[in-house]
Order: structure tokens, then C-alpha cells, then sequence
């Protein structure tokens, strides 16, 4: 017992701190595979950091960072929120749901710049692995369902096929790893040739892969993340930035006449959309009239309580109060899929202007290099664009957003031994993740 209770000597904090480093990257991997999975490999290192003590020692440079404070404070807007609310279940699991926030602090606590791109990359390479299941499932490889005895693998649709997520997600993370790749293959010249190569077949297999998902929110995150790589890029160079913008509105329209998928979910959407506006007649008009009239009657109940809002758990249910009778249908759908109305539902303007110093305070961040700046801000305004007709506290994109941001913000070097990645690092961490799955999925 007193073995336990004492500090570890300064050379076992180094070793943790190292080990910490090592299964970040690992989780990145796993946000797309398993969120089981993931989830028990954040304890492990939840259980590391706390054991390796001196808190303050580690936490005073992440809590001297000002994207950290923003998180930290938007977290606590919603813990106040709890004050006043009396659904106190639903504000539970809220509150549960954007822990993540919090975890930005822990990160920067251990999280060594040398680890940053490999961070990165472990994310890209398991959206490139929820690909190539995708692509085996839709051309019927693999089936739609599949389980190991009682315990669930996947459960899919024809229609859409995102063995390990909802499709709005996969459609998110898609539209990430392609702005990432489209990014590093027009900003990098002087990579080598296999990486490039690698970047260029993981950017065609996401595209051709986003061609037979049904996710309209993920349409929408992928032209985003397209412009604005391309913005970044060509921002100084006016004729160039024209062309690319013309030759992306071209790719885009073959994409529509081409995909029957694309086309189909299009169309509807369109069609759903005029509908909704012309009978005021939201359920019965598909899922974009719903998240319509979600939003208008979302904005009655904001008009309600302007300026500190409903609180944390109280909003679907006032929104409720506010459908009509005729509309019942509406009123039996979990969360309003407008993560901009929710912030003014739950916390009025004040938490919409926290929520805007949030992303003030990360796209003006200027503590970092100019090329890990241009990362965070395609997948910020990606993830702005998802949230007009998604979620965002959920078990996919925020805890990716803290991770990879976490990522691009780490400054210091920490007393660590950094070893390239090759064969030998590969097959430890295919071991870990292999552990960690059987972990997730049996748990």
C-alpha cells in the first residue's frame, strides 16, 4: 500500500508521459472505429495521468493556454445552466455529453509537438479504414449487419453504408480527410514521393466513398472543407483561387448527374424544403423540413428567454410545448439537429457569445505555425458548417475536434524519448488497438 501511495520518482512521470503521448495517437485512431473502445482507452489514460501526480505542475501551462480557458469556460456556461433547469436527467446527460471539452486540459498536460502529426495522421488513417469497410459493405463483401455472438460489430443501411457511425458523421469525417489531404498535396511540394501517393488514393477513395453515403449535412461539410483549402492556399493568388473555385463548382456538378445517391438526396431535400415552406407542414415532409421547423419553433422558445436562455436540460422539452398538436410527430424527435438554435435555447445570448469567443479564441490563435493554423481552421469551419444541421456534442466530432486541435496547439517538447515511426512502433500500436477493441466492444 505505501508502494502505491507514493509519488512515482521523476524517470516513471517521463515513461507515463510517453506512454500518454503513444495512446493519443491511438485514440485518434479509434474516434472513427469504436466509441467503446475509445472510451476505455481514455480511462487508461485518465488512470496514467493520475497517477503520475503533480497536477499543477503538468496543468498550469495548459491552463495559461487561451483556447483551454474558452473550453473550459463554455463547459462551465452549461454546468451553470444545471442551476435552473428542471429536467435534471436530460441536463445529466448533456453535461456527460461535452465532458469533452474538459479534455483539452489533460492533453496539453502531457502532449509533446513532436507527436502532432502522427496525431493527425492516426485520425486520417481510421477514417481510411471506416472507408474501406464501407466500400466492402456496398458492394456487398461484408453484409449489413454483423455481430461475434451477442456482441454487435455494425449495423448499416444499403442506402448508406457507415458500418461504424451515423452517416452524418462518416460524412463529416470524410470531408475532414479530404480538406487534410487536398491540403497537404497543394501546400507540400517537397514530400516524398510515397507520401504523396498515399494522400492523393486516401483523397480519391473518401470522395468516390462520399458518393454513396446519404448524408446531405455531409455534402455540405465537404464543399466547405474544399473552399476553404482552397482559400488557404490560393488566398494571395487571385486567378488561381478563381479556377480551383470554378473547377470545384464543375467536379461538383458531375458528382450530382453522376451519383444517384448525391442526385436522390439532393432532389428530396429540395423538393422537402419547398414543400415545408409552402404548407408550413414540417414531420411529414422528410427529415430537412423537420430540422425547418425544429429551428422555428426552437427560435420561439430562445424569444422567451433571450438572455440566459432555458437552461441545460429544459430545452426539447419547451420546444415541445411550442409544437402544435398536428404536428406530433415533431415533437417525438430526441435533439433539434441545429446545434446554433440549441446554444440560444439553452443559454440564450450569453451563450451564444461564449460559444462565439470559443471560436474566436481558436481561429485567431496565433501560438502556433502557420501551416498547424490552417489545420485548425479547415476543421473548425467544417465543423461550423455540420453544426447548422447536425450535432456536435456527441462521441464523434467534438472529441475529435479537442484531439486534433489539442494536437496543432502543442508548443513544448516534453523530457521524452520521440522514436520514428516504423515496423516495431506499428505492430505495438496494431497490438493496443486490437486490445482496446476486444475491450470496447466486450465491455
Amino acid at each position: 500500500m505505501t508502494n502505491i501511495l507514493r509519488a512515482p520518482s521523476q524517470n516513471t512521470k517521463d515513461k507515463i508521459t510517453l506512454w500518454l503521448n503513444h495512446l493519443l495517437v491511438l485514440y485518434a485512431f479509434l474516434i472513427p472505429i469504436h466509441n467503446g473502445a475509445k472510451s476505455s482507452l481514455f480511462f487508461t489514460m485518465l488512470a496514467l495521468f493520475l497517477y503520475r501526480r503533480d497536477y499543477w505542475f503538468y496543468l498550469k501551462v495548459a491552463l495559461s493556454n487561451r483556447i483551454v480557458q474558452a473550453f473550459l469556460i463554455f463547459y462551465a456556461l452549461h454546468a451553470i445552466g444545471m442551476l435552473y433547469t428542471d429536467n435534471i436527467d436530460y441536463g445529466k446527460d448533456h453535461m456527460d455529453k461535452i465532458k469533452y471539452l474538459l479534455f483539452p486540459l489533460i492533453f496539453l498536460s502531457f502532449l509533446d509537438i513532436r507527436f502532432a502529426a502522427r496525431i493527425l495522421i492516426a485520425f486520417i488513417f481510421g477514417m481510411f479504414i471506416a472507408e474501406a469497410f464501407s466500400y466492402l459493405i456496398h458492394y456487398q463483401v461484408l453484409p449489413y449487419e454483423f455481430s461475434i455472438g451477442k456482441y454487435e460489430i455494425w449495423e448499416t443501411q444499403p442506402y448508406s453504408p457507415a458500418p461504424f457511425m451515423a452517416h452524418s458523421d462518416h460524412g463529416v469525417g470524410i470531408s475532414i480527410v479530404v480538406g487534410l489531404c487536398l491540403y497537404y498535396l497543394l501546400n507540400f511540394k517537397n514530400e516524398e514521393k510515397y507520401k504523396k501517393i498515399f494522400a492523393f488514393i486516401v483523397l480519391l477513395t473518401s470522395l468516390s466513398n462520399m458518393s454513396f453515403i446519404a448524408s446531405r449535412t455531409g455534402y455540405l461539410t465537404l464543399l466547405s472543407a474544399i473552399f476553404i483549402v482552397i482559400l488557404l492556399t490560393y488566398r494571395k493568388n487571385i486567378k488561381l483561387l478563381i479556377s480551383s473555385i470554378f473547377l470545384v463548382f464543375v467536379s461538383c456538378l458531375s458528382l450530382y448527374n453522376f451519383s444517384d445517391t448525391v442526385n436522390q438526396r439532393v432532389e428530396v431535400a429540395i423538393e422537402n424544403f419547398q414543400e415545408a415552406l409552402e404548407s408550413k407542414q414540417y414531420y411529414q415532409n422528410g427529415s430537412t423540413a423537420q430540422r425547418i421547423g425544429l429551428t422555428i419553433y426552437g427560435y420561439e422558445v430562445f424569444k422567451d428567454s433571450p438572455i440566459f436562455g432555458v437552461g441545460t436540460g429544459d430545452h426539447m422539452d419547451i420546444l415541445r410545448e411550442k409544437i402544435p398538436e398536428e404536428e406530433v410527430g415533431l415533437k417525438k424527435i430526441a435533439k433539434p439537429h441545429n446545434v446554433y438554435i440549441q446554444i440560444l435555447m439553452q443559454h440564450g445570448i450569453l451563450g451564444a457569445l461564449l460559444f462565439i469567443y470559443l471560436i474566436y479564441s481558436i481561429l485567431s490563435y496565433k501560438g502556433t505555425s502557420a501551416i498547424k493554423k490552417d489545420v485548425i481552421t479547415i476543421i473548425t469551419v467544417t465543423t461550423l458548417v455540420f453544426m447548422a444541421g447536425g450535432l456536435l456534442y456527441g462521441t464523434f466530432e467534438l472529441p475529435l475536434i479537442v484531439v486534433l486541435i489539442s494536437a496543432m496547439i502543442a508548443n513544448k517538447e516534453q523530457n521524452i524519448t520521440f522514436k520514428k515511426f516504423d515496423k516495431k512502433v506499428f505492430l505495438k500500436y496494431s497490438t493496443f488497438v486490437i486490445l482496446f477493441l476486444i475491450i470496447g466492444i466486450t465491455r
